[in-house]
């Protein structure tokens, strides 16, 4: 039975008016929009997240090149059942096991496809985040925050993790290339990868695939599932983060296809 109480949902605050940007909170705000659950959103700041998920009792779920834990959002609270959950592909598969009668995130047997699709996608894109350069840090915490993210990598200054321009122009290269090869998904062509051979993307030397036909924004047509939202996530993160003539260019790449995803998204993008 649908809960009549609101889940509460913990999402990394931006700068105002607070918005999701980081990918894995997209991944359940989506999903929780999707399935229509009553569900209010406690934005918490970065530097707060380590002390909020030790408050609530959920453990790190990631680890610092040196070891340490490492506290990341989103995390859900659900005040029908008391069920804290600090990871989105657990979140995900808990919404739909306590609330069955509301719209489905995972087809029948399904679950291993989705998490294997998810770590292939996660790479795809966390391979590039480097392009993510104008990140809506709020200016009062921006320092902190930015020495955070140097921690988190191992770098020595914030400098470092800034593409300089020839890197920028090759990781856009990269990205188009990854996204040529994703999109097969989309337009069911099979499973046959160009990676290991010639990267086609936007330097003048190489030339894209000739358009085949389009591709629709879901995986697989109909209702979307959490595979959908997963991609969608990332597309909306790089829209949020991007340069806008970055985002501009990613926005046409495969015939349109991740602009069409972003503005299908924005159905299950409310803020609550």
């Amino acid at each position: 039975m649908t809960t009549s109480h609101p889940i509460i949902y913990y999402d990394i605050a931006s700068k105002q008016p607070s918005r999701t940007f980081a990918p894995n909170p997209w991944k359940i705000r989506l999903a929780l929009n999707y399935k229509g659950l009553p569900y209010k959103t406690q934005w918490t700041n970065m530097p707060d997240i380590h002390s909020l998920r030790e408050g609530l009792g959920i453990p790190a779920n990631r680890t610092l090149p040196d070891g340490t834990p490492y506290h990341t959002l989103p995390a859900i609270q659900d005040s029908a059942t008391g069920k804290l959950e600090g990871d989105s592909f657990a979140i995900a598969l808990y919404l739909d096991s306590q609330y069955p009668e509301t719209p489905r995130l995972f087809r029948p047997n399904t679950i291993g496809l989705t998490a294997a699709f998810n770590q292939q996608v996660d790479g795809i894109f966390t391979k590039h985040t480097g392009l993510s350069t104008k990140m809506p840090f709020d200016a009062s915490i921006e320092e902190e925050v930015k020495a955070m993210f140097v921690k988190r990598v191992g770098a020595s200054k914030w400098e470092d993790l800034l593409p300089s321009p020839e890197e920028r122009a090759k990781d856009l290269v990269s990205l188009e290339a990854a996204l040529e090869e994703l999109a097969k998904a989309y337009q069911h062509t099979g499973g046959t990868t160009d990676w290991v051979w010639r990267a086609r993307g936007t330097a003048t030397e190489q030339k894209q695939v000739p358009g085949r036909e389009e591709a629709g924004v879901l995986l697989d047509g109909g209702e979307p599932v959490y595979a959908d939202f997963i991609v969608g996530a990332w597309v909306k993160m790089f829209e949020a983060c991007m340069a806008d003539e970055d985002w501009e260019k990613m926005r046409g790449w495969q015939g349109g296809l991740w602009g069409r995803v972003a503005d299908y998204m924005e159905r299950f993008a409310e803020m609550k």
